[in-house]
């Protein structure tokens, strides 16, 4: 069943609470529960984002690849605590690492399609100014880090259990590692 999966942060920019989120869908075994796909994405999550996000809820429906009618909310749950990050410079909440995965598959000129995910992280594991601004390249240790998160997530729940693929339920090829954009980009909040 291709299981969707939503984490909902929170952080405060320009004096409001904006909520934001990232949702992933995962093949999943029968075996597999919606607790421990999202347990597992939120602790891939918590490792990248400063302590200045807040984590709010965690939602699992399915199945997502089916009609409106077949998809159910499986799971919606409160989620607590805060990204792990308390060191390093702070971000402006709009810059965003950009991590993403080749799926494979090529577009109708021939680009090749990524799936991406945009992670509002909030502080950044350097001191140095600009890169927390955007303005220069990322440093190879904090590409490495998102790098891992993006590995994590690829595998929320354990090899063959819950597998990161597109919302039609297309899996990624075998062995693609996930890579970074070499900059934090701008991605603003919806409203």
């Amino acid at each position: 069943m291709i299981l969707g999966v939503s984490i909902t942060k929170s952080c405060n920019w320009r004096g409001i609470e904006e909520e934001f989120s990232n949702v992933y869908h995962f093949d999943t075994t029968v075996e597999t529960t919606s607790d421990e796909v999202i347990n597992g994405v939120v602790n891939a999550e918590r490792q990248i984002y400063g302590d200045n996000v807040k984590f709010v809820k965690g939602q699992a429906w399915g199945p997502a690849d089916g009609t409106q009618l077949q998809s159910q909310m499986l799971l919606q749950k409160p989620l607590t605590g805060f990204g792990a990050l308390v060191t390093g410079a702070k971000t402006a909440q709009e810059l965003t690492a950009v991590v993403s995965w080749d799926t494979g598959r090529v577009n109708t000129r021939g680009g090749r399609i990524f799936l991406r995910k945009y992670a509002h992280v909030g502080r950044i594991d350097t001191s140095l100014e600009d890169v927390a601004k955007g303005n220069t390249a990322l440093p190879q240790n904090i590409k490495e880090q998102y790098e891992s998160y993006g590995n994590s997530v690829k595998n929320a729940v354990g090899i063959n259990r819950a597998t990161l693929c597109d919302k039609q339920g297309r899996q990624l090829p075998l062995n693609t590692p996930a890579t970074v954009l070499p900059h934090l980009h701008t991605r603003q909040f919806r409203r």
